[in-house]
């Protein structure tokens, strides 16, 4: 067998996935427009932070179940029995969470805008526009309350929270989703103490209550980097997990 990226492959092992989860798509597909026209029933008031936080929660249960498979061992025996390579297992992987949620919840949004914000204004008598916050984006300015990020930023943080709880599907065999928030929230609480001991050596104290830090920075220039430097940190840590995923995938055993 090829052990290159077969196009063909993929596209079975594609084709697998909607074949065996076609009732359960076919029913979120539903659940998720349904949601989303009712919380465009009020009409323009709605605010993009709530879509937003549908699809980070959402996104994240489903790309924890990526490889719930391994979780029951004859249905991993068969997955890793399955004639394709672990590239190729993994990139449907990554399609699926990552650009096929996310294209669902753009699809299921606009149909539940659309209907909901009509059926608001037919049951309330109103007459609200049909206005899709999530695409809407002017810097420094809020959207219906919300200061707005564009729609590539969104699908950038999407794109690492499925990678990081995708990781987290082939390293937790029950209740992945949970586990890797419990790891990250480990992690981020030992990033917090190595910090306040950084502050306690430096300063002597554990807060910098009073004290007087002065900085020399050069105000745009300083945030215009950090910002860079950011954004950098982000885009690298996407393909980061995603080569995690794949050298734990190569090694797993069921």
């Amino acid at each position: 067998m090829n052990t290159t990226l077969g196009i063909n492959r993929l596209g079975l092992l594609l084709k697998r996935f909607f074949v065996e989860n076609k009732q359960h798509e076919l029913t979120f597909w539903g659940i998720t427009t349904v949601v989303f026209m009712l919380m465009h029933l009020s009409g323009a008031r709605e605010k993009s932070v709530s879509v937003e936080i549908f699809l980070y929660i959402s996104g994240l249960i489903f790309a924890a179940r990526t490889f719930k498979i391994f979780g029951y061992t004859p249905g991993g025996m068969h997955f890793l029995l399955i004639p394709a390579t672990h590239l190729e297992k993994l990139v449907s992987g990554i399609i699926l969470n990552t650009f096929y949620y996310f294209g669902m919840i753009l699809i299921t949004y606009i149909i539940g805008t659309v209907f909901g914000t009509v059926a608001g204004n037919i049951f309330f008598e109103t007459s609200h526009p049909i206005q899709f916050a999530l695409f809407q984006f002017e810097p420094g300015i809020n959207i219906a309350g919300h200061a707005g990020a564009s729609l590539f930023s969104n699908f950038i943080t999407f794109a690492l929270i499925q990678s990081v709880f995708m990781v987290g599907s082939l390293y937790f065999k029950r209740n992945a989703a949970g586990q890797t928030f419990l790891a990250i929230s480990v992690f981020f609480i030992i990033l917090v103490i190595i910090e306040l001991l950084l502050i306690k050596t430096t300063f002597g104290t554990y807060h910098l209550n009073g004290q007087m830090v002065n900085l020399s920075i050069t105000g745009d220039d300083f945030f215009f980097r950090a910002k860079l430097l950011s954004r950098i940190i982000k885009f690298s840590l996407i393909p980061f997990f995603w080569i995690v995923a794949y050298f734990r995938l190569i090694e797993k055993q069921v």
